[in-house]
């Protein structure tokens, strides 16, 4: 007689790890192999958290993941532009340290990602604003160094969009570049590339933006 039991995130992890040689099969293939099948169809259908959960144990791309369990607010990753924290460090320290600070933050219409003023607070408790129209969730690179941040805009021909703006510590600029998004979902942040989704709930498209070959709207300084 099958167990009504509710699987653990544990245990489908276990099952998952558990199948060898998981990056070549085909996406039912890991399903059937690892014993998720059943419990992947069940919470496919009253829990998309728990199905996006079982589809990531099994190393499917996020890409793949939205279009099998649908784009919704339950099924995003936490943070996301509906809901990132108000503060976000670049996790230096000393004279290298540097706190993204959000205010004010409402959503653009709604049911809407959410827009506020952000700050970027440096080591020595100093303040600078960045932009009173911003976007999350922001990315660092690695050394602190840079951020990328959504930016909000406007226009009669297009409406609400984003764009990708890049705060260099070093050079105390704000650069925003042309390219236009729906709602930006940052996810990494290294070298020449950022890397991550747009529009993460409706017709979700892969981005790969290196921002050295992009256009530029305009570059302002944030001393």
């Amino acid at each position: 007689m099958p167990s009504n039991k509710e699987m653990t995130k544990e245990e489908i992890y276990e099952k998952a790890n558990s199948v060898v040689g998981i990056d070549g099969m085909a996406g039912n293939e890991r399903l059937y192999v690892s014993g998720l099948m059943n419990e992947f169809d069940k919470a496919k259908k009253s829990d998309k958290y728990k199905a996006r959960t079982i589809l990531q144990a099994l190393k499917f791309d996020e890409l793949s993941i939205g279009r099998i369990v649908g784009f919704s607010m339950d099924s995003l990753k936490y943070p996301n532009s509906w809901d990132f924290p108000k503060e976000n460090s670049n996790g230096q320290e000393n004279e290298n340290k540097a706190t993204l600070e959000y205010s004010n933050l409402n959503e653009v219409g709604m049911g809407a990602p959410l827009i506020g003023k952000c700050k970027i607070k440096l080591y020595n408790n100093i303040k600078v604003l960045i932009h009173e129209n911003c976007g999350g969730p922001a990315i660092w690179t690695r050394n602190g160094q840079k951020v990328a941040i959504p930016i909000w805009d406007r226009s009669f021909f297009c409406g609400t969009f984003q764009r990708i703006g890049i705060v260099d510590l070093k050079n105390q600029t704000l650069t925003k570049y042309k390219k236009k998004f729906r709602v930006l979902d940052l996810r990494s942040f290294s070298g020449n590339n950022i890397v991550g989704f747009d529009s993460p709930i409706h017709k979700m498209e892969k981005l790969e933006f290196d921002y050295i070959n992009e256009p530029i709207e305009n570059i302002i300084g944030i001393k």
